[in-house]
């Protein structure tokens, strides 16, 4: 979500990144002892529920289904089930940046597949672990992985449904007051006095990401792709005289490109 100040002028990004940053600094700051972390396997969306592609499906279909599925990216699996990779709205962007330099009719999706091995983990991965990961890297999700076989996935937005740090937080904090004293299990009974008596007051400007970038209004199509990607963000605000007008996200340039192109 864009930040912005009183006076509607743009401060910055509040992003699942973000959050990640909140949840690794709660469990620093308050201690809390986790007798039997969730792991990887525990919160994993299964191979079974997955969109993946074959190296050989037509970038265009794969775009299609992308943003039918509302999916950042999908594993590429090859006839013999081994994982190649990862295609993503990211990577369509070097699809987009090819044609138009090409003018490409198609390509196949083994052309722009993310081979990075650093969002790679196991199911043993417990999920304190998997969120400082995505501190460190881009990606909106990990494939959990045994050998080179995929088996699950894991988003950033998984490892915050299932924290038990946030949810005994959120739960405390929504509760009615006459009921606020109840706690869910023994471990929240242990984490929660040590969150209101450690934890200091925080905002969204704590953690906020004030330096993303920005774009302006009349910026190309062309131009925004190559930005997308060269850069981690998602979403670019769209600035005005320092004032926030909107924002364009990957998905809304891929749309305009299969509109334009089909």
């Amino acid at each position: 979500m864009p930040v912005v100040d009183d006076d509607g002028a743009f401060r910055g990004m509040f992003s699942e990144k973000c959050c990640m940053r909140v949840l690794a600094t709660l469990v620093d700051l308050t201690q809390i002892p986790i007798r039997k972390r969730p792991t990887a396997a525990d919160v994993m969306v299964p191979r079974r529920n997955l969109l993946t592609l074959s190296p050989a499906e037509d970038v265009h279909t794969a775009m299609e289904m992308l943003l039918q599925r509302k999916c950042s990216g999908a594993p590429v699996i090859d006839s013999n089930d081994q994982f190649l990779g990862i295609f993503s709205e990211k990577t369509c962007m070097g699809f987009v940046i090819e044609a138009a330099y090409n003018n490409l009719p198609g390509a196949a999706v083994r052309e722009f597949i993310d081979t990075d091995s650093n969002r790679l983990i196991d199911a043993a991965t417990d999920l304190h672990s998997i969120a400082r990961i995505f501190m460190d890297v881009p990606y909106g999700r990990l494939p959990v992985m045994d050998s080179n076989r995929i088996i699950g996935q894991l988003s950033r937005r998984d490892v915050l449904m299932h924290s038990g740090v946030l949810a005994c937080i959120m739960r405390h904090d929504l509760t009615e007051p006459e009921t606020a004293h109840i706690a869910a299990s023994p471990e929240e009974a242990e984490v929660w006095p040590r969150v209101r008596e450690g934890l200091p007051d925080y905002t969204v400007s704590d953690f906020m990401n004030g330096s993303t970038q920005t774009i302006g209004t009349t910026m190309n199509l062309f131009s925004i792709a190559r930005l997308f990607m060269v850069s981690p963000f998602r979403r670019f605000p769209v600035i005005t005289a320092g004032q926030l007008v909107g924002q364009i996200s990957r998905c809304d340039l891929l749309r305009e490109v299969l509109r334009l192109t089909c």
